[in-house]
């Protein structure tokens, strides 16, 4: 690693509260006790400003000459249920082999998504405020709830509600210490269809709705075309649950099926378009089979997320990334998604950079590199500078 950035990171500071966050039980709608150690923690760094809002966001400002803000970070506090991970909440540090990675790593639910990218980004702050450099334009961080609910509660309520502005932002998700520009969108229908119930002994007087509602994945599986992005990459549907009725109660086909359907999509599509593909592919079931009725409806709209690489932001993160590790390194996109899509659809620009790997969000090998941790905090430092000091 190439470091030519003049910030001295408290290292001893940074791993330290990376820990407690971890140690600090943040489940959605449960981010209080840890909204207040972010907030706490800005406090103390010397942030100009920080306030909780009703449901416990947490924003920090940095004033610069402009109070205008100029620059936002944004990460969010909430992490999804442990499951059957062990030792959840130790905030251990442990040898990173096991996982592939040569340093030591922290291991905890939330590790990586994303409670090491918000310590990061709260010591980068800070050294770039011990540097004594003096900001021209406004640095806000933004530490948002609810983003594992996947509806951006969070983030919108800032950016509706408390007025949010800037002209740049980077998400903190983990990105491997490379630029992320963005990620496809995620659509959730649930899609039914109707049948007719028979005594289980006579099934042929029935119309047997699980049946039909086969034949409809089968076609889809064989005949739905999806479109690609030279970046983003694939779009993907699966089916992620299923139901009918009225049940095993009694010895009865079932007269309803419904399957919630995951489709992702790209930018230049939208939910009313994906809507309609769906449509026509049960009008082409129809036409099949005359027996077969079915309705789809829209119940989750993600929005997909992409940051042209053109602009500034991008390219003050790459340039940043460059002066700390010596390479600018690759710019990709993530699988998952991400609150920088509200933000970008705000108007706001927004790219990604994080320490971690996001195949390890969510798993039981939750964990985020020591390493990682030094070397973003370092990039956020100089994102800041070069964002807000010139």
């Amino acid at each position: 690693m190439i470091n030519k950035c003049s910030f001295k990171i408290d290292e001893d500071g940074l791993i330290d509260f990376t820990r407690k966050l971890i140690q600090t039980p943040s489940l959605s709608m449960q981010e209080e006790n840890v909204a207040n150690l972010v907030a706490d923690k800005m406090r103390e760094i010397g942030f100009d400003e920080v306030a909780i809002d009703p449901i416990h966001n947490v924003t920090g400002t940095l004033y610069g000459d402009d109070p205008q803000p100029e620059l936002i970070f944004n990460g969010h506090m909430d992490h999804v249920p442990p499951g059957d991970m062990p030792e959840p909440y130790s905030g251990k540090i442990a040898d990173g082999s096991k996982y592939g990675v040569k340093s030591r790593v922290i291991e905890g639910r939330g590790a990586c998504d994303m409670k090491g990218a918000l310590a990061s980004m709260i010591y980068g702050a800070k050294a770039l405020k011990d540097s004594g450099v003096r900001l021209k334009k406004t640095f806000v961080m933004t530490a948002v709830v609810r983003e594992e609910m996947a509806k951006g509660e969070g983030i919108l309520r800032l950016l509706e509600q408390s007025g949010l502005k800037g002209r740049m932002a980077v998400s903190g998700e983990a990105t491997r210490l490379q630029t992320h520009l963005g990620h496809r969108g995620k659509l959730e229908f649930t899609l039914g269809v109707k049948g007719k119930t028979a005594h289980a002994s006579n099934p042929s007087r029935g119309v047997n709705a699980i049946y039909k509602m086969c034949d409809f994945i089968g076609d889809m599986r064989e005949h739905y075309q999806l479109p690609s992005h030279p970046l983003l990459g694939d779009c993907t549907f699966t089916v992620i649950d299923i139901v009918s009725g009225p049940g095993r109660l009694g010895p009865i086909t079932p007269d309803w099926c419904e399957i919630a359907l995951d489709r992702r999509y790209l930018p230049e599509e939208t939910a009313a378009s994906v809507k309609r593909e769906l449509e026509a592919l049960i009008d082409d079931r129809k036409k099949v089979d005359p027996e077969f009725k079915a309705t789809v409806e829209l119940v989750k709209d993600f929005p997909p997320l992409y940051c042209s690489p053109g602009e500034p932001i991008v390219q003050i993160t790459q340039e940043a990334t460059k002066t700390v590790l010596g390479d600018e390194g690759d710019v990709s996109t993530w699988k998952f998604g991400v609150d920088g899509t509200f933000i970008q659809r705000a108007g706001i620009p927004c790219a990604g950079f994080g320490p971690g790997d996001e195949r390890f969000a969510h798993t039981p090998e939750d964990h985020v590199p020591i390493a990682d941790l030094i070397a973003s905090c370092e990039v956020y430092a100089e994102i800041i500078r070069k964002a807000c000091c010139s």
